[in-house]
């Protein structure tokens, strides 16, 4: 018998463990989310800790969202070319060892360095989590599982700030950033155990776009970077700002020419043009504006107006993270029974019924009376934006995986920024709109303005102190109440803008048709028969 040694066994194509890959990506969406949250939160902490000013520490969380939006299209090139796993366990541990390392950066630029590596590294989670929900689940289960992306989206914006307030009182500020090096050792062997482990496509490496990809990274991340510093530096009168929106507007269209003239390209611009495909992303955008809308207004007004702290604004914002726990399966279950339209349509009308509900805001209002607004606006956030996706993920085929992912991840945090920079500005206009009305009635020497002026003073008299007489500080009182109205009355204002571009969504489900009937993704290949021994 002349025996014939048997070849080695062929690398799996299937994880041993793959739910543990669908808790993976789970995990690396609520840590990127809460991540950029609890920096913009923690900031004043932050800054006092490296001893920078405002405008100087404005650049911290910025540092970090653009480098995520800087790595999001060149995450997705790398996926492709050595495969999701290898490119989710080395941004795992970047992000891992640079949030360990930011508290205890010497000085501001070390910090600033060190969240724009945290930032590369987890700026691959969220663009490679959409393409492995739809092309590593059957189709029964997207729902399930995107479902369970979105509740971990609102979940880590609206959780932040009672960690946030938590950490700074009962622990220190460093755990901001600790407590990612603690959630990214489990997230590095989850990918480890739960993702397939594929071969390098060596092929796709040589002949892919990387230039192409790299300069309409460059792009959308000058045009990120303009918006996120726009209304600190006043936008169009800032050299400064009109200078990196040009840069960045400059670089988008050499990518998309540059795109046009491959005979291969690497994001498929084509599918733009599919039918419902526009919309979609349309909103897309209306939904991240109305997540952002809930949690930065509620927190604003709560701080500004009221005084509260992080902790004590977190528990108003918990009614938007904590029903995600039961609001999510009970979507998931609908969407597999529902059309997909019509959970839309319900959702963006929920959500707009919260809003309109919290118009009754007046500046006696606390945390306790946003609770039904913003469990209305939990409920129909996560419906929408699961239902969004969902109908989107029917209109793509088996090869558009890299374009839906850019999609998305692009998005998302254009959504966001675009949202927070349109209710800053749009809040601080409006505010300076109503203190202007409000001053033109609060007049000195009229007898209503007066006698209030004379009420305060008769209040705080005996407990004046230092140089201040009790009538200066009367007036200061006055003067602190019209801040409050007209801050309040802006907030007001936020509400109404976003029930109008909730009622524009609803409006924008109505014209969605039917999706095409696309080819579903290849389900994964089976594994080779093994080669025989050779018998004599």
């Amino acid at each position: 018998m002349n025996a014939v040694a048997t070849p080695a066994a062929p690398v799996p194509a299937t994880a041993p463990l793959p739910w543990l890959g669908i808790v993976a990506v789970l995990l690396g969406a609520v840590a990127t989310t809460l991540t950029s949250r609890l920096t913009s939160i923690g900031l004043s902490d932050v800054r006092g800790a490296v001893s920078a000013g405002f405008d100087e520490g404005a650049w911290i969380p910025t540092a970090f969202s653009a480098s995520q939006m800087f790595i999001g299209p060149l995450a997705i090139f790398l996926g492709r070319a050595f495969s999701p796993r290898r490119v989710l366990m080395v941004g795992c541990v970047i992000y891992g060892v640079a949030e360990f390392l930011i508290p205890v950066a010497p000085d501001l630029r070390s910090l600033i360095v060190l969240q724009v590596v945290a930032g590369l590294g987890s700026g691959t989670f969220i663009p490679l989590t959409a393409s492995f929900i739809l092309l590593g689940l059957p189709k029964s289960l997207w729902p399930w599982g995107l479902a369970a992306y979105a509740m971990n989206i609102i979940l880590g914006l609206n959780v932040a700030s009672s960690l946030e307030g938590w950490y700074v009182e009962h622990a220190t500020w460093d755990w901001i950033f600790w407590q990612n090096t603690v959630v990214a050792v489990p997230m590095f062997f989850l990918y480890w155990f739960g993702l397939r482990r594929l071969p390098i496509d060596m092929e796709y490496l040589r002949g892919g776009d990387f230039r192409g990809m790299v300069t309409g990274a460059i792009g959308f991340t000058l045009v990120f970077v303009a918006l996120d510093q726009g209304d600190r530096l006043d936008w169009f009168s800032s050299m400064f700002v009109v200078g990196v929106l040009a840069a960045g507007i400059i670089a988008i269209g050499l990518f998309l020419l540059h795109e046009t003239t491959l005979p291969a390209p690497s994001v498929d611009f084509s599918l733009l043009v599919r039918r419902n495909v526009f919309l979609c992303i349309l909103l897309i955008l209306a939904t991240r504006f109305l997540v952002t809308s809930s949690n930065t207004l509620v927190a604003n007004f709560l701080i500004q107006v009221r005084g509260l702290r992080p902790l004590e604004v977190g528990n108003a914002l918990l009614w938007v993270a904590l029903p995600q726990l039961i609001i999510a399966p009970i979507v998931a279950w609908l969407l597999n029974r529902v059309d997909a339209r019509f959970a839309i349509g319900v959702g963006f009308s929920v959500a707009t019924a919260g809003f309109l509900l919290a118009t009754g805001i007046t500046s006696e209002w606390a945390e306790g009376d946003f609770q039904m607004a913003l469990l209305l606006q939990a409920v129909g956030e996560t419906l929408e934006l699961t239902a969004v996706i969902y109908f989107f993920a029917h209109h793509i085929g088996p090869t558009d995986g890299i374009t839906f992912g850019a999609i998305i991840q692009t998005a998302r945090l254009f959504g966001g920024e675009l949202g927070t920079s349109l209710l800053i500005s749009f809040t601080r206009k409006a505010e300076q709109y109503h203190s202007n009305l409000i001053g033109q009635h609060v007049m000195n020497g009229a007898p209503l303005t007066d006698a209030r002026i004379n009420a305060y003073a008769s209040f705080v008299g005996p407990l004046t102190q230092g140089t201040g007489g009790a009538e200066a500080r009367g007036a200061g009182l006055v003067a602190a109440a019209v801040r409050a109205q007209a801050y309040t009355l802006s907030i007001l204002d936020g509400f109404l803008l976003a029930s109008c571009i909730g009622t524009t969504a609803v409006l924008i489900v109505l014209c969605l048709r039917n999706p095409p009937e696309l080819a579903t993704p290849p389900a994964v290949p089976p594994l080779p028969a093994p080669a025989a021994a050779n018998r004599a």
